[in-house]
């Protein structure tokens, strides 16, 4: 009997939320800063808290960290599952539960880059229509709604007879949507001020 799709679901369900959750924005800005996050601002730990509260080198690290556990995950899928298998989406979902529930981030920039480390084009379609999207309407929620309903699109698209993909990146979106609307904005912050 072989068992690497139940090794591969364990690692998806498993060990791809405890990646989401390793709080790496949070120790690369302190240990760039000696700033705790969680304690400044909004109490986010995400990318653009560590731009706006450890500046451009600790929002690097962040931004570096955060797609790298994206990348990883569909790697880590890949040890189990073909190449591209709808899996890899569904470890990009358990990554992001993962990031929300002990790191409290939204995980997009986990999805933009296991995204694009599962389907190349379907990344690049999402970001290029987006991006024109916002440069006419110049708001920055439509904008980011508006990309979730455009990957659950494109990703049906590029998958026309295999719904189980399209479902798989509904359950993304739906699931970034509704953090989105659980956590505050960090760009919404005027002051830095300490929670302490």
């Amino acid at each position: 009997m072989d068992l690497t799709p139940i090794w591969g679901s364990l690692t998806v369900f498993i060990a791809c939320p405890l990646l989401g959750g390793l709080p790496l924005i949070d120790w690369i800005t302190y240990a760039l800063t000696g700033r705790q996050l969680s304690r400044l601002g909004t109490g986010n730990v995400s990318v653009s808290a560590a731009f706006y509260h450890g500046g451009k080198v600790a929002g690097i690290g962040a931004v570096l960290s955060e797609a790298g556990k994206g990348i990883i995950a569909v790697l880590l899928t890949r040890l189990f599952f073909p190449m591209g298998s709808v899996w890899e989406i569904i470890a990009i979902v358990a990554l992001v539960m993962g990031r929300y529930w002990m790191g409290k981030g939204a995980g997009t920039t986990n999805a933009v880059w296991g995204i694009a480390a599962h389907d190349a084009i379907a990344a690049a379609l999402v970001c290029l229509i987006s991006l024109v999207g916002f440069t006419v309407i110049r708001d920055r929620q439509t904008g980011k709604y508006s990309a979730l309903v455009l990957l659950v699109i494109i990703v049906t698209l590029r998958h026309p007879y295999h719904l189980e993909y399209g479902m798989a990146a509904f359950a993304l979106a739906s699931l970034i949507g509704w953090i989105y609307q659980n956590i505050p904005d960090d760009l919404d912050l005027s002051t830095t001020g300490d929670r302490s």
